[in-house]
């Protein structure tokens, strides 16, 4: 038990820095993690080890998502209205896929997910830094895009971050701004998975103690205690790096991304 609640202690430090400093929700980092957790020391099925991995994933970025959307907005990195305008897609796409995600066939939407990855982590490194107005599209395309990013956040167990922000930097936000916008959507992608993740995994067996359908309690527990801890400063050492830096920043960690994703297999 102590060998467990130090690796997902630590899992939680490091995703409270990248909610905090980039804007994503971390779900690279503990669905992979809490996985092993499952199978090593509780002797899980892998296949139920990695949807209980997604949903707690989900779960802990509603608190991570909304501490960092908290500095932000303080910080006046933060347009709750922008983020109104893809909010009902959000949700919409996150409760729909929690449900249907036994069925889909989540390769696919991984190697569609890698090289979206690539890209976006391209055209975030070459683009010129960001002066001019922003043009964000009409309500309905905004949730159009929200609806599917939502849907493949929720198949992937990630916040959506690593997809809203190259978002709004093409549509000329800056970055900082960016990222606190997908750290508040993140919220919301964590609030309808979460649903869908509860209400389908109520009735399932062999999960272990503490368990609330697809969530596992001390899991997000540790996880979030920790990430909360370490969004707050990584919010104060997003205005301690230059506009530049920070979008050369994200795209190598798309890169990374996409990489650890194709050797995963």
């Amino acid at each position: 038990m102590l060998t467990e609640a130090i690796i997902l202690i630590l899992a939680g430090s490091i995703v409270g820095i990248l909610s905090g400093l980039l804007g994503i929700g971390g779900g690279l980092i503990i669905v992979p993690v809490l996985t092993f957790v499952l199978v090593h020391f509780h002797q899980l099925a892998f296949d139920q080890s990695i949807l209980m991995a997604i949903g707690t994933s989900l779960a802990s970025i509603v608190f991570t998502g909304g501490m960092s959307s908290f500095y932000h907005t303080k910080r006046n990195n933060m347009n709750w209205s922008t983020a109104g305008l893809y909010i009902p897609g959000v949700l919409l796409g996150s409760t729909i896929m929690a449900f249907v995600m036994p069925h889909l066939n989540i390769t696919l939407i991984k190697h569609v997910f890698i090289a979206y990855t690539f890209l976006a982590a391209y055209e975030i490194f070459k683009a010129p830094i960001i002066k001019s107005v922003v043009q964000l599209p009409s309500v309905f395309l905004a949730n159009i895009y929200g609806f599917t990013i939502a849907s493949i956040s929720t198949v992937i167990g990630i916040g959506g971050g690593t997809m809203f922000v190259p978002y709004f930097i093409y549509h000329k936000v800056n970055p900082r701004l960016a990222v606190g916008l997908a750290s508040s959507l993140g919220i919301f992608i964590g609030l309808g998975a979460s649903f869908g993740f509860i209400k389908n995994g109520l009735y399932a067996s062999h999960f272990p103690q503490f368990s609330i359908g697809y969530i596992y309690l001390p899991g997000l527990i540790l996880m979030t205690s920790s990430s909360l801890i370490f969004v707050r400063l990584a919010t104060k050492w997003i205005h301690q790096i230059s506009v530049l830096s920070l979008k050369k920043i994200f795209a190598c960690l798309l890169f990374l991304i996409g990489l650890s994703m194709i050797f995963a297999g």
